[in-house]
């Protein structure tokens, strides 16, 4: 089964530092710090085990480096899925520190 992106409605709770969807079992989430106006913090990723396998973390981490280039910040991937993610998509390679 293939998932469309474009029905994923990605939120960010910029108060609890979050970018997350509602998805089967819960919400998908990836959680991040703020470090002053210089960089997000990626801290982890999480797909609902009934989720997982529709490329939905790809999703969120897309929209979140989106996010983080559209406010001119850096991105320290913390998390493992989103370091990969990175390493796999060059395009992103410019704002990781």
């Amino acid at each position: 089964m293939t998932l469309v992106k474009t029905n994923l409605n990605i939120s960010h709770d910029a108060e609890h530092h979050l970018f997350y969807v509602k998805v089967k079992g819960g919400n998908a989430e990836l959680s991040y710090e703020k470090h002053a106006d210089d960089y997000l913090d990626l801290t982890h990723t999480y797909v609902p085990e009934a989720s997982r396998g529709f490329g939905i973390a790809s999703t969120l981490a897309e929209f979140a480096l989106n996010f983080a280039t559209q406010n001119q910040y850096k991105v320290k991937p913390s998390c493992p899925f989103i370091r990969d993610f990175i390493s796999k998509n060059p395009d992103y390679q410019s704002i990781a520190i």
